[in-house]
């Protein structure tokens, strides 16, 4: 009998994937106890983690407690593949149960989906935070004795710590910040949406089309989905705790107001008019503060107008206090009619005096001015040059010139002069 590294004997596959397998085994070291085998394949890309992180979350893992995750037997790299063995769970995936039923009940979705959000409460409240970056209904396992939810496939799980992580995980439940190395806690709530969605409807998510698909939800649930799968993950649900609190509403019978959403940085808050009840000294109030803009209005008029003419205005006192005091039954004074407005003063007009002439000196002559260059020579600036004499001083000597020789003229030689030359010159000389 062959075991894997000398202690679990292979049984069965269970499933399969792109990222590895998981086999149902059995610890021969431990009483042969039934265990989960979980196989992953090493990324190439992902080399690093492997080399430097896998062991350290590994260990986080085997730390969990909670009874909706499988607890962390042991871990072991081998030929080039990790190895993570967990305790075996039995029952059925609501995957399995989506075949069969073709959709499950709102009830019975929400119960599941609650306890779900308690197991990432869990995880998602450790220091750095897990996260599981692989929720879908094939990884939700009903527990065949109690029925209780459990979360398995931890083969992707990583601790949000701020590094560069790989887009790993299942199209169509991958939220779009994960599919570029960047998940966060807010990740998982994305696929918890979508696996909701997928288990109310029965369909394979398609976020790209998913009216049709709403239109069988609930009108609560609806909005509890649409919140948890927007594309931006800051107008999602901060986390697992707050989406629960929805899904309460929603139990209670609550409707709308289960699937409450939040607009993200309202630019003006939301004012609410509530109408009052009448009271009786409402009509008393409203008459003093018309008799109090009244008599600010006069008294303001009063102020403006100038002491030359009597004003017609009567003068109101600004004791208006005890008008408050009055009952309802006594009658509202009168508004006093304003004066008639009196018509602008006409100014006759005056034409402006003549501009005085302005008395220019005469231009003084050009002067020359020394002004530094960039070498540091100064030059002088162009000045008009004086007209020249021809005046000849007496000190100035006429220089002697010396006589030009003469050369004689050309005279031509006489016609076959220099033939002869070349001839004698070149002409081999006559045998003696």
């Amino acid at each position: 009998m062959q075991l894997l590294h000398g202690r679990y004997e292979i049984l069965e596959i269970i499933k399969s994937g792109g990222m590895g397998s998981v086999y149902e085994a059995r610890d021969t070291k431990l009483a042969d106890s039934p265990c989960a085998v979980k196989e992953i394949l090493e990324d190439k890309q992902n080399v690093l983690y492997f080399q430097t992180r896998f062991e350290a979350e590994m260990k986080m893992l085997a730390e969990l407690d909670h009874p909706a995750i499988p607890r962390v037997r042991d871990f072991f790299r081998l030929r080039g593949k990790h190895y993570l063995v967990m305790d075996l769970v039995r029952g059925q995936s609501l995957a399995d149960e989506l075949k069969e039923k073709g959709s499950l009940a709102p009830d019975q979705v929400v119960s599941d989906v609650m306890e779900l959000l308690d197991v990432l409460e869990y995880l998602h409240g450790h220091n750095p935070p897990m996260i599981h970056r692989d929720i879908k209904p094939s990884n939700i396992l009903r527990d065949r004795r109690s029925g209780q939810i459990k979360l398995v496939d931890f083969g992707l799980a990583r601790a949000a710590c701020g590094a560069a992580q790989t887009a790993v995980g299942t199209m169509g439940y991958c939220a779009p910040e994960q599919l570029v190395g960047r998940a966060d806690p807010r990740s998982d709530l994305y696929s918890v949406g979508v696996t909701m969605l997928q288990l109310l409807t029965g369909q394979d998510p398609d976020m790209l089309n998913h009216n049709a698909q709403y239109q069988q939800v609930p009108n609560g649930l609806r909005q509890i989905i649409t919140r948890a799968t927007r594309l931006k993950a800051n107008e999602r649900y901060a986390n697992a705790k707050e989406m629960m609190t929805d899904l309460k509403l929603f139990q209670r019978g609550l409707g709308e107001a289960a699937g409450r959403t939040i607009p993200v940085e309202p630019s003006q808050p939301e004012v609410i008019y509530v109408q009052a009840q009448r009271s009786p000294l409402q009509g008393t109030l409203i008459a003093a503060a018309l008799m109090l803009a009244l008599g600010l209005g006069a008294l303001l008029g009063h102020s403006k107008a100038p002491t030359s003419q009597p004003s017609a205005t009567p003068v109101v006192s600004q004791k208006v206090a005890p008008a408050l005091q009055l009952s309802a039954a006594r009658p509202v004074a009168q508004p006093v009619a304003a004066p008639p407005p009196r018509p602008p003063a006409v100014t006759p007009y005056t034409p402006p005096p003549p501009p005085r002439p302005i008395a220019r000196s005469p231009r003084p002559a050009p002067v020359a001015e020394i002004r530094p260059s960039l070498g540091g020579v100064a030059y002088p600036t162009f000045r008009p040059s004086r007209p020249r004499t021809t005046e000849v001083p007496e000190s100035f000597e006429q220089p002697q010139l010396e006589p030009v020789q003469e050369f004689p003229t050309y005279q031509p030689e006489p016609p076959g002069t220099l033939g002869k030359r070349l001839r004698r010159r070149f002409s081999p000389p006559l045998p003696r």
